[in-house]
């Protein structure tokens, strides 16, 4: 029978060989990665201010990456008159694309289009003299129906282009439905028919997807043109070039009243902003034209500029299992222009991080969104996390 001695050294002798074997394995295992708490607080924005809003029919305020901020009025369709020819510029150009700075191919004007003209004219609509056998280049066509707002050249180069009215017809409505209109209608080119409708609100998209058009955007901020046959023509929008304006189109008929689509770049806070805003159903068009300025100037007051987050602040820590702490900071100041009564939304994301991770290194972001416009910036680590020690490795 063995001894207790005996037992005893047997254990120690198998301990000593287990031990260093089991503390190899325990050392050699991963080391967890360490997760992120967040610590931030959410920026508020002041209340909306109040807009001089017209008396009559509707209006909408918007920005360009932003959406829509405010409206005034029922948001239902009604006639916008030439406004209708920003559609048709944008379904001529998708049809027959041209780039900045091309005048495109020739139009030759045939007797259709002078009869055209003449129909035009008889009605009292807005007409660009034209004659027989002249060309004129698309490029001067779309400049024609968007700066001196030619109904007739509207509807001889959407004939041109898609081989008849009724064809332009159906395809800027399919357009249309395509971009997610779903209260614009064209049922002419040239917005002449009270049948040719929208809202404010959907306005504001078109606004910015004229923009978003460079030769659109170029020929709608000039403040006059030199056109074959009629030779200089002055932009109907006589806000161009004041208040920061930069387009877009006027409208005017019986059925509509008095319309404006425009844009303006203001500098606000420091960072430029493309304001989009529309007026609808004024009693003429220079009414549309002096509200639209009123708004315009009453305008920059609503914005604030909203500082998220600050380059260094913290926004989140790591504390790993065996004791170690590193915080989370911003990389670089995140200030948003915010319309004052705007939700603004946060996020911040922090990854998991390894035990080897170095200071600066970036681990996730912070993200602010105010209506449709979203901006980011990075976060990164401010102290390298301390590793384990042997011992915490060995017995955790």
């Amino acid at each position: 029978m063995m001894s207790k001695e005996m037992k005893f050294k047997k254990i120690a002798l198998v301990v000593a060989v287990l031990f260093p074997l089991a503390s190899v394995y325990q050392y050699s295992r991963p080391v967890p990665a360490v997760q992120p708490q967040t610590n931030f607080a959410q920026p508020k924005t002041s209340s909306a201010v109040a807009l001089p809003w017209p008396t009559y029919g509707q209006a909408a305020i918007g920005a360009v990456d932003y959406g829509v901020f405010a409206t005034h009025g029922e948001q239902k369709p009604v006639p916008i008159a030439s406004i209708t020819k920003i559609v048709t510029a944008l379904a001529v150009l998708k049809q027959k694309p041209l780039k900045l700075d091309e005048k495109g191919p020739n139009i030759t004007i045939t007797d259709e289009d002078v009869a055209i003209y003449d129909e035009f004219y008889s009605q009292g609509g807005s007409v660009t003299p034209i004659t027989k056998g002249s060309q004129i280049s698309e490029y001067d066509g779309l400049q024609s129906m968007l700066i001196p707002s030619s109904n007739n050249m509207a509807t001889t180069v959407a004939k041109w282009a898609f081989g008849s009215v009724d064809n332009y017809v159906k395809y800027a409505n399919q357009m249309l439905a395509d971009l997610g209109f779903a209260q614009t209608h064209v049922e002419e080119a040239s917005g002449f028919s009270a049948s040719s409708a929208s809202t404010a609100t959907e306005l504001i998209k078109l606004g910015e997807l004229a923009l978003a058009n460079e030769v659109v955007a170029d020929i709608v901020k000039k403040a006059s043109a030199n056109l074959p046959v009629a030779g200089e023509v002055r932009n109907i929008n006589t806000l161009v070039g004041t208040e920061g304006v930069i387009g877009i189109k006027t409208g005017n008929t019986e059925a509509a009243g008095g319309c404006l689509l425009f844009a303006a770049k203001h500098d606000i806070d420091g960072k430029t902003i493309t304001i989009i805003g529309v007026v609808l159903g004024a009693p003429t068009r220079a009414t549309a034209i002096a509200d639209s300025k009123t708004l315009l100037q009453s305008v920059d007051k609503a914005f604030q500029a909203v500082t998220v987050v600050k380059k260094g602040q913290v926004v989140g820590h790591y504390e790993a299992p065996w004791g170690a702490k590193a915080e989370a900071v911003a990389k670089e100041d995140l200030t948003l222009l915010v319309w004052r009564g705007t939700e603004l939304k946060t996020d911040v994301k922090l990854n998991q991080i390894e035990a080897s991770a170095n200071t600066n290194s970036d681990i996730g972001s912070v993200t602010a969104t105010a209506g449709q416009k979203t901006s980011n910036v990075p976060v990164i680590l401010k102290d390298k996390l301390s590793r384990p020690s042997v011992g915490w490795r060995i017995f955790r």
